[in-house]
């Protein structure tokens, strides 16, 4: 068993709160990501995990055992870092053994988990290189090697792909996803950047000021986002949010509408919400309209490239169930009654009562 349980874990710097008192379960054989800004507590979770800070309070369980006040060659996981702390006069070979030479482990084993690794990674024609003799994403195959020769359960990932070129940290990201379901180990990887969360892991958990915001499937955080601040980070562009209010919708003080940018469909002026087209970005298959409504901003997504020009007076309409509601707090709005997310506006024009183009 490997799967990792925190309950109520927390880590304190002077007065400030780095980690509040977080409840997470990693089931056995998944890849868990720990995803948001910086300084929302990511890193520091991982390292209380690993054993590199000692938690100030709750408890850390990796395959059923406390491991809370164990060092961290006690705690059997393996980790990978953001620098890739390669031996600069050692060569791969080298590099991916030395944590077993130094553990004792006899030479033929350590030969055997080298070709293992070698084969997985792609390894085995540059064992006998430098690291200054290796591109960036081979380095990062080396520090993956070095994890892998451990052969532990749990493997730790702390943004290792952040030094890579967007080409690569693709390749990689695909990589280690597949290299993680051929082991079968339980790896919780840390990130800031959204697509590798989403496109990699079992389960995404988005902290915010050393608490979990939400956690979930990714499609569960970008479909039904728990609050404002979910909704405004997954999704790139992310929810549009705007005051119901400017819209003409009932509900509450300062509750906001969110509308995804890829739900929004646009028309000709006079035909749904009025909005003037502030900018364009084309992206080839798709383009960005910035559009703007009684002074609040948003974006709508449409396929190929847009017809409209910055200036340009167009509508915007979208089917009542793409809509989210969020109240002045941030925290979504229950469906149901008075309240319901996807309650009738007051000025039906906004709204498609059918599918586009129907």
């Amino acid at each position: 068993m490997s799967a990792i349980e925190l309950d109520a874990l927390s880590k304190r710097w002077q007065s400030c709160a780095a980690v509040d008192g977080i409840s997470l379960h990693c089931p056995q054989g998944e890849l868990v990501a720990l995803l948001g800004p910086s300084g929302c507590g990511k890193s520091t979770t991982l390292r209380l995990i690993a054993g590199l800070e000692m938690a100030d309070g709750g408890h850390i369980r990796i395959g059923g055992r406390e491991v809370t006040h164990l060092p961290p060659a006690a705690r059997g996981v393996a980790m990978v870092f953001q620098s890739y702390a390669l031996f600069p006069h050692l060569n791969v070979a080298d590099n991916i053994t030395f944590g077993l030479k130094v553990r004792g482990v006899d030479a033929a084993e350590r030969q055997r988990r080298l070709a293992r690794s070698a084969e997985l990674l792609g390894l085995g024609a540059l064992l006998a290189r430098k690291p200054a003799e290796l591109s960036g994403g081979q380095r990062q195959r080396v520090a993956l090697g070095r994890a892998i020769v451990a052969e532990a359960p749990v493997c730790l990932m702390d943004e290792p792909l952040s030094n890579l070129d967007a080409q690569l940290r693709q390749q990689m990201r695909s990589e280690i996803r597949a290299l993680q379901q051929r082991l079968g180990m339980t790896m919780i990887y840390v990130t800031h950047d959204q697509t590798e969360a989403m496109t990699m892991a079992d389960r995404v958990v988005l902290m915010r000021g050393g608490r979990i915001e939400q956690q979930g499937r990714p499609d569960e955080l970008y479909e039904r986002p728990a609050s404002a601040f979910v909704a405004g980070f997954i999704g790139a562009p992310p929810m549009n949010l705007l005051p119901l209010a400017v819209l003409g919708h009932h509900g509450g003080a300062d509750e906001r509408l969110g509308i995804r940018p890829e739900h929004l469909h646009v028309g000709a002026s006079g035909d749904g919400l009025e909005a003037e087209v502030v900018a364009l970005e084309y992206l080839g298959a798709e383009s960005m309209l910035i559009l703007q409504h009684a002074g609040h901003r948003f974006v709508a997504r449409i396929n190929g490239r847009a017809r409209q020009r910055a200036g340009d007076r167009i509508s915007v309409r979208w089917l009542p169930e793409h809509e989210h509601r969020f109240a002045g707090d941030g925290v979504r709005v229950a469906e149901g009654g008075s309240d319901d997310s996807r309650a009738a506006p007051t000025s039906t024009p906004t709204l498609l009562t059918q599918p586009a183009g129907a």
